[in-house]
């Protein structure tokens, strides 16, 4: 995701190859449509959308710091 929030059709394909997601995965898990999934491949989402595909594929929130001292 780039500095203005804005995930693009590329970006969504790469994470997923780099997590291994697959559409009809990513879709039966989250309760979307496959067509949505192709959607956001193909065009991106921006804002905050941007946010909870990253969530949605990767697992973890982008905002959070990845490491913790507790």
């Amino acid at each position: 995701m780039d500095r203005h929030g804005i995930l693009s059709g590329a970006m969504v394909c790469r994470l997923m190859r780099k997590h291994r997601v697959t559409i009809a995965g990513l879709a039966a898990k989250h309760n979307i449509t496959q067509k949505r999934v192709r959607e956001v491949r193909a065009r991106g989402v921006s804002g905050f959308l941007a946010l909870e595909w990253v969530f949605l594929i990767s697992g973890t929130w982008p905002d959070l710091p990845t490491s913790s001292k507790a």
